[in-house]
């Protein structure tokens, strides 16, 4: 029998596991600064959601009525509806999930804003393109000069 299989197997076993240990390091941290991105780019969307919102809501005040504008917002895929993500007041609040941790975008608009005076949709909760519609309302009308908006 010849001499030195035996150390050339160990050798090469402690070789293969530790390339396999440099991969597993190397998939685990690839894994993990995956999951980061889609986080910051789920709160980049929920940011620009309520920039996009706020703009318009403010430039349907500056106008007055009967202005009537249409926003496309895209929502993130961890968006919270209604109660935790809300338009009220002079708020526009939007909640996101990230990872597990309740995470409010929120922004202060220049007139009283609302969400749906009518009450017929609720504000979405699912990850998704969404057309907004913002209008001002006539001072005299039952809403009293607020921006509506509604889907």
């Amino acid at each position: 029998m010849k001499k030195g299989y035996g150390q050339a197997a160990i050798e090469y076993l402690v070789l293969t596991g530790f390339g396999l240990l440099v991969l597993m390091v190397l998939l685990s941290a690839g894994y993990f600064k995956i999951s980061q991105t889609q986080k910051t780019a789920g709160m980049s969307s929920a940011i620009k959601a309520a920039n996009t919102l706020t703009e318009y809501a403010d430039f349907a005040y500056a106008q007055g009525y009967p202005t009537r504008l249409k926003a496309s917002i895209y929502l993130p895929p961890d968006v919270l509806g209604e109660p935790t993500s809300f338009i009220s007041g002079n708020t526009i609040n939007i909640a996101v999930d990230v990872a597990g941790e309740h995470t409010d975008v929120w922004r202060r608009t220049k007139g009283e804003v609302e969400w749906d005076n009518e009450g017929g949709s609720p504000f979405p909760n699912t990850e998704g393109y969404y057309v907004f519609y913002v209008e001002s309302t006539d001072y005299n009308g039952p809403y009293g000069g607020t921006i509506n908006i509604y889907r």
